[in-house]
């Protein structure tokens, strides 16, 4: 059975724009929670899912350079980023 750890994350939150980069112990806050998913013995691949928004061009970078997928789509739809991910990466 293949489980994928589907991570919906933006920058561009109206309440605390950034907040998925903000810093917890020089760590940020994304990092933190990607490295605790993995400590899932269920768990097969971690997906972070973002939307196409230019804000979030660092977050991708960020996730990519630690060595994790991450997709983009709808700013508006985030059911069909879930969905999206889920296929492309064959989730059961």
């Amino acid at each position: 059975m293949k489980i994928i750890a589907i991570v919906q994350a933006r920058m561009g939150s109206s309440r605390l724009p950034g907040k998925v980069m903000s810093m917890i112990n020089e760590v940020p806050i994304i990092e933190i929670l990607i490295k605790r998913l993995q400590l899932s013995k269920k768990i097969t691949d971690i997906v972070v899912a973002t939307s196409i928004d230019n804000n979030n061009d660092s977050l991708e970078d960020f996730i990519k350079n630690i060595g994790f997928p991450c997709e983009r789509g709808s700013e508006d739809n985030v059911l069909e980023r879930y969905y999206k991910c889920a296929s492309k990466y064959n989730a059961d």
